[in-house]
This record gives structure tokens, C-alpha cells and sequence, in this order.
């Protein structure tokens, strides 16, 4: 009698045992599906600036944002259930939204040791950028590679724009003039400045210049080969491990079909000759 008094109590036990268990299991396969809904709507905000800036972002003549980083960002985005919310305003205040965490990502940021202090870049590079110096003919200086052979002429370049680690440690006579390529060479046509620096991208891809060829030059070599990155904000608001998610998603891209198409579709190249 006493033994089956026993008997009945530890089956109890291993009822509630096994009930106890079963909530435990239920329970994190409930927080594992909020989990993976909320990765699926999670939206990444991208600053980039109001200025198109082909080949990576400009809006075609349907009206439609595209480029090289706009199609790049998406392929990403649709591997990993993500919506891209696109915001254009001036390039300066593009990084401080990105710094100060009103948004995720600006996507097309050149890595240097300032930078790196406020933002996290994406641990592999998705293109390679050319610096190169422009001028109108006839040139107003005799160039051999180096910035020193400028002497003093005054080089126009974007406000608030670096041009890669090596040309931002190089004194020279900056001028900080404008917000955009695009404006940089209106001037340059209009010889309201004589020598600009600008990347080689930029330059095929300007339908400005491309316009006005025969009057343009630009200087031989090129000044620098800068890497070009995804920079993020520093500041918690991702889904946990998206960042790593969004690294691997790349480097996977990278291998990729699609992104050899897209290369030969913007007439660009990822590395150094």
C-alpha cells in the first residue's frame, strides 16, 4: 500500500515535470518565431546624399532610384527579408544621421581612422574607387602624380568629403566648396574653379562631362585607389546579429553572378588592376 502510494506520487511528479518542460520548450519556440518576424519586418534606414551620385545612387528616367549601391543594397536586403528605407538630404547631415543613429547605414563611405571612431564599416570592401585631378584645357599646371607638383593652385573638392586615408594626410591647397560632384563640375565648365578632385566613377559616369569631353581633361595617374564600404551607426537598434548577417550576406554576394552583372552593367571594376 505504501509502496503504491509512492509510485503514484513520483508519477505526479514526472507529469508535472514533463508538463513544466513542454511550457519551457513551447515558450522559446514562441520567442524564436517573434524573433525571426521581427528580423523579417525589420527595415534598415539608409541616409544618402539629396545629390545623385551615379554610378552608386541617382533616380533614372522613370523616377526611380537605382545605381550600382542601390541594386547592390537590395540584393542584400532580399536575401535577409529586409525593407531599405531610402532618406536623401545634404551629405553632411547624411553622416550625422548615421552618427547620431537616426539611421542604419549610409552606403557608400570611404574607411578612414576619424570615421571609424563614430562608425562601423562593413568588414569587406564592394568596390574600388579611383581619385583622380580635372581640369579644363588648356591645364593650369604640369602634373607628374603627386599632389606637390600643384604647387600652390587650390584644389576644389566636396564640402565634408574624404578622399581616402593616404590624399587626407597630404597637405595641399583644399577648397571645400560645394556639396556634390555635380555642382563641382558645373563650376569647373564654368572656369569659376581651374583643378577639382574628384573619382574616376564619377567622371564616366557624369553625363555633364560626358557632354563637354573635348573640354575636360583628366590628369594621369590616378592619385589613389580608395576601397569604398557600408558605414554603420555605432548605436543599438539592428536586430541582434543582423550586423553580422548583413557581413556575410555581402561577402556571399560578392562571389556571386549577379554582382559580376551588375560590375559589367555600371562599367565598373572591385579591384586594382
Amino acid at each position: 500500500m505504501i509502496t503504491g502510494v509512492s509510485s503514484k506520487k513520483a508519477t505526479e511528479r514526472m507529469i508535472k515535470r514533463a508538463i513544466s518542460l513542454h511550457g519551457l520548450l513551447l515558450c522559446g519556440c514562441l520567442l524564436l518565431m517573434i524573433f525571426q518576424l521581427q528580423a523579417q519586418s525589420q527595415v534598415l534606414r539608409v541616409a544618402i546624399s539629396d545629390k545623385d551620385h551615379p554610378p552608386y545612387y541617382f533616380v533614372d528616367d522613370n523616377a526611380t532610384l537605382t545605381g550600382f549601391t542601390v541594386e547592390t543594397l537590395q540584393a542584400i536586403a532580399d536575401k535577409l527579408n529586409l525593407k531599405l528605407k531610402w532618406q536623401r538630404m545634404p551629405w553632411t547631415r547624411a553622416l550625422n544621421y548615421v552618427e547620431t543613429g537616426r539611421a542604419d547605414v549610409t552606403p557608400v563611405c570611404y574607411k578612414t581612422p576619424e570615421r571609424e571612431k563614430v562608425f562601423q564599416f562593413s568588414y569587406e570592401s564592394y568596390l574600388t574607387d579611383p581619385i583622380v585631378l580635372l581640369c579644363v584645357n588648356p591645364c593650369p599646371v604640369t602634373f607628374d602624380g603627386t599632389l606637390a607638383s600643384l604647387g600652390n593652385e587650390p584644389v576644389a573638392t566636396v564640402r565634408h568629403f574624404s578622399y581616402g586615408v593616404e590624399l587626407d594626410k597630404v597637405p595641399f591647397q583644399r577648397a571645400d566648396v560645394v556639396e556634390s560632384d555635380y555642382m563641382l563640375f558645373k563650376l569647373l565648365l564654368a572656369e569659376r574653379v581651374r583643378l577639382v578632385m574628384t573619382t574616376g566613377h564619377a567622371v564616366t559616369h557624369s553625363t555633364l562631362l560626358q557632354q563637354a569631353k573635348d573640354q575636360i581633361k583628366v590628369l594621369q595617374p590616378a592619385l589613389d585607389e580608395v576601397d569604398v564600404y557600408f558605414a554603420f551607426n555605432k548605436k543599438p537598434g539592428l536586430a541582434p546579429g543582423l550586423r553580422d548577417q548583413l557581413d556575410q550576406a555581402l561577402s556571399t554576394f560578392k562571389r556571386s553572378e549577379h554582382y559580376q552583372q551588375l560590375l559589367a552593367k555600371y562599367q565598373l571594376q572591385l579591384r586594382r588592376p
